[in-house]
């Protein structure tokens, strides 16, 4: 992990970022953890299923004195939260338009790249992955999609980890554990989940009320690539639909 002198009394580079207390600025010139420029991105990934998944920005594992440094708050996305405005992380203006337009220049180069009819982004609490799917929409000249998923709620997931200790596919400490967890969040997100016991949830569902038309070449669209399930599952129930030929994702932020 690399520090600026005149910050190390006040805050930490990282991510690519200069966070200063709660305050998550952009800086071009810092590229450990996160590549906020053209150069450098953007990232493609492939899921076990083969979902092929671009990225825009590229995050990059830190190094071990950098995992001891760095913030806990923040998911290890700083400004993805900045711009939810979650775990107390805030940005401002002229970040805020550095990243864009670095995001506009790459998301201009993807539209060579990819071919698209619809574009269906992933259900948030925030606005993030719909302004991201309406962009990618227009990059692509493609249809945008509205509500064609919905995250599964709490008391699903309760059921799902219950079904899972009955089937012996986990144990009672660790279903008491991730009970706990569930407990204390606000609505079930995998982010909340270790990653060993992701697999026994099921994120996302066809929203019953969804009576649209996908058929095509398809773009699922997410604001961050962790494991890539919710991502996977998604594309699992798209290709289902009648007249799909063809699924791939794209992510603002990649998984490290």
């Amino acid at each position: 992990m690399r520090y600026d002198v005149s910050l190390r009394r006040w805050g930490k580079r990282v991510l690519g970022l200069v966070v200063v207390k709660n305050l998550v600025t952009v800086d071009h010139a810092v590229k450990e953890h996160l590549i906020t420029t053209v150069e450098g991105n953007p990232k493609i990934s492939t899921t076990e299923c083969g979902l092929r998944i671009t990225s825009i920005f590229t995050r990059l594992k830190a190094s071990a004195k950098g995992r001891r440094d760095r913030q806990q708050v923040g998911d290890n996305c700083h400004m993805l939260y900045a711009l939810k405005q979650k775990d107390g992380l805030v940005t401002n203006l002229a970040s805020a338009r550095l990243l864009a337009e670095s995001g506009r220049q790459i998301l201009a180069l993807l539209a060579d790249q990819i071919e698209a009819d619809t574009v269906v982004y992933m259900p948030s609490g925030y606005s993030l992955s719909r302004i991201m799917g309406k962009r990618c929409a227009n990059a692509f000249g493609a249809q945008l999609i509205d509500g064609v998923f919905r995250k599964t709620t709490k008391l699903e997931a309760y059921e799902m980890l219950s079904r899972a200790e009955r089937n012996g596919d986990i144990s009672t400490p660790d279903k008491r554990s991730l009970d706990f967890r569930l407990k204390k969040s606000d609505g079930f997100s995998l982010k909340d989940i270790p990653v060993p016991y992701r697999h026994l949830f099921t994120p996302l569902h066809l929203n019953p009320s969804f009576r649209g038309d996908i058929r095509d070449r398809v773009v699922l669209v997410d604001d961050l690539l962790a494991s890539g399930q919710t991502l996977s599952v998604a594309a699992s129930l798209i290709r289902r639909m009648p007249g799909v030929t063809s699924i791939e994702a794209v992510c603002l932020f990649s998984d490290v």
